[in-house]
């Protein structure tokens, strides 16, 4: 069961600051409920926020956390924070990550295996085909699609992947019970009953020039790298691909008519060192350390999940996608060698771990 008011100064302090004033707080207090509570004095004492305290108190004092906690349980919504383990590891790694996302849906950890397909809300005959053809194939390699439910390559990509049987992940630019654009309110539902619906701002937040570059860069976050498929030179999905560079992510383009001004931002791109798109291969060449996992991935996606011991699942748990060697994972868990390593064959007779390398294991989608 949820423990809704453990959230409440998490939510607290998302209300009140942004994502890299609250970061200050929680690394300067044990915890966020003392930072949520603290005195004046206590806040002026903390390097870089002296100046955010009368703010900080005065939005405190007014934040409606007993709505906020409400409406959670009644329209059965999660809360991730970053205190939750649970809580999308690639995204954990970038500069200044929320440190409360809302939730419809599941995040699973496949989704880790993800990629961002972007681009123009006012999309071409070319671009939307573009789109659903490689985001079907992709997805049904069994990558996580990821986008940002706008018109245009946002909602071809994530109905592509609905379409192809995979899964999709939708990050908004307002509250979960404020869906933008409204028209796609019914395509809303369907991603989160077959991925989820993503959003670091109040359930209720309207949507406002500053909330889509925020969003844009969980997008970007979430993913292993952004596909550009349409964008003019001046367009928020260029601002995707610049925010997954400074996130140290792959940027990707697809290539059009050099008369076409949606092809100018791709063009831009490509000429600045992003991988030329024409199919789908070109995207899984760039990400060879996932080869064997992809396909893994889709032939089990829709198999039970095997009943495992104590020992095999906290082995399966501290594992992630990115190769970890046996002697790592034997200090992580504080567990004797021998039971690490039964337990890793165990596991990969059940098809949930595989060794890549040399006493190097990953966790297979």
């Amino acid at each position: 069961m949820i423990d809704f008011e453990a959230m409440r100064p998490w939510i607290g302090l998302n209300f009140c600051l942004t994502p890299r004033q609250t970061l200050l707080l929680l690394d300067h207090f044990e915890s966020a409920q003392a930072a949520w509570s603290a005195s004046k004095k206590e806040l002026e004492s903390v390097p870089g926020f002296a100046g955010e305290a009368d703010a900080f108190l005065q939005r405190r004092s007014q934040a409606p956390l007993d709505r906020e906690l409400e409406a959670l349980q009644r329209h059965k919504l999660r809360v991730l924070t970053l205190a939750d383990p649970q809580y999308p590891s690639p995204l954990r790694q970038v500069k200044a990550p929320p440190p409360v996302l809302y939730v419809q849906g599941e995040y699973q950890p496949r989704d880790q295996l993800a990629l961002a397909v972007v681009g123009t809300r006012r999309a071409s005959a070319y671009g939307r085909r573009a789109a659903e053809t490689l985001t079907r194939a992709l997805a049904e390699q069994g990558l996580t699609i990821v986008s940002g439910l706008a018109l245009g390559i946002d909602t071809i990509a994530h109905q592509s992947a609905l379409a192809a049987g995979g899964r999709t992940l939708a990050v908004l630019g307002s509250g979960l019970l404020c869906i933008y654009p409204p028209r796609n309110r019914a395509l809303a539902e369907r991603i989160a009953c077959q991925g989820a619906l993503l959003s670091e701002f109040p359930l209720h937040a309207e949507p406002a020039p500053w909330t889509f570059p925020r969003r844009n860069r969980v997008i970007s976050g979430l993913s292993r790298g952004v596909l550009v498929v349409e964008a003019p030179l001046k367009s928020g999905a260029l601002i995707t691909a610049k925010t997954a560079l400074d996130q140290g992510r792959e940027v990707l383009a697809v290539p059009g008519a050099i008369t076409h001004p949606n092809a100018q931002g791709c063009h831009h791109l490509i000429k600045s060192g992003a991988k030329l798109v024409e199919g789908a291969q070109d995207v899984l060449e760039e990400f060879p350390e996932l080869a064997g996992l992809l396909q893994k991935g889709a032939d089990r996606s829709h198999a039970p999940p095997p009943s495992l011991s104590d020992e095999q699942r906290r082995v399966l748990e501290a594992l992630d996608f990115e190769p970890i060697h046996i002697n790592a994972l034997i200090e992580q868990l504080g567990v004797g060698a021998a039971h690490v390593s039964a337990a890793l064959v165990e596991l990969e007779m059940l098809g949930l771990v595989s060794e890549t390398e040399a006493k190097h294991y990953v966790r297979l989608p």
